[in-house]
């Protein structure tokens, strides 16, 4: 990584302007041009990029080697984050973390039967990565928030969001709607799109938490024209998107 230093505060205001992550997976990606094509054009058009593992690793890791050097030419006021998700397990952390991910977003617990998961927050934050470990009951919301240890997560995926809904999400995001909590960030995930999106934005913002959605619907066309990769296809694709969900979030 040369001389970058990875900066947890510095993907927290990216993701707080974005608002948005554009989830990449197998059907957007085939090959490591494809993943240095897509995650240049989702940051230039002013969106938060993330990779999953359910894409090659060996892809992942081709792809960075490029990657990692165009985010050390990106000015330091528009960095050019480099976002993976997914990550189910220590040997695909390590794996992010030695890649050079700026922020890793995971599913589950990561650690699965080697430990608890504020073990996933402690060695992401030793190596300055941002942390999105996922919730999906109160109880798992709970142990997350307000750690004494330090080992609270710098962001709450909230997966599969489907399960919840809109509705759903409120009822969830209640019992923990503190003043001391506000602006805290609640990433909802699975299923979110053009329709559900809005709806996201409006409970999560009225609980007092500050909505930054995952979704893969910014690159829907690459998705239905089969097209991973194609930069023409992206572009439209993002360009599209932006247009349509912000006519639906002013609806």
């Amino acid at each position: 990584m040369a001389g970058y230093k990875r900066d947890r505060k510095r993907v927290d205001a990216a993701l707080r302007k974005s608002g948005i992550v554009v989830v990449m997976n197998k059907n957007h990606i085939e090959k490591p041009a494809h993943m240095v094509t897509t995650m240049k054009a989702v940051y230039e058009a002013g969106l938060i990029a993330e990779v999953t593992f359910r894409i090659e690793e060996g892809i992942l890791r081709e792809a960075m080697k490029e990657l990692v050097k165009l985010r050390e030419t990106s000015p330091r006021d528009n960095p050019f984050l480099l976002g993976v998700g997914s990550v189910i397990n220590p040997k695909e952390l390590n794996a992010a973390i030695e890649m050079g991910f700026d922020m890793i977003v995971a599913p589950a617990n990561v650690m699965g039967g080697y430990g608890e998961g504020k073990e996933f927050v402690r060695l992401a934050h030793e190596a300055d990565c941002f942390a999105a470990p996922a919730v999906f009951t109160p109880t798992e919301f709970g142990y997350f928030l307000e750690r004494e240890d330090g080992l609270e997560p710098d962001a709450f995926k909230v997966f599969p969001a489907r399960s919840h809904g809109p509705k759903g999400f409120s009822d969830l995001l209640a019992p923990f709607a503190r003043a001391r909590h506000r602006g805290k960030i609640i990433m909802p995930t699975g299923a979110v799109d053009y329709e559900t999106g809005p709806q996201y934005i409006k409970v999560i913002s009225s609980r007092g938490f500050t909505p930054v959605l995952g979704m893969s619907a910014p690159l829907a066309l690459v998705e239905q024209r089969k097209k991973p990769g194609d930069l023409d296809t992206i572009t439209e694709s993002l360009k599209t998107f932006a247009e349509e969900f912000k006519k639906r979030c002013e609806a």
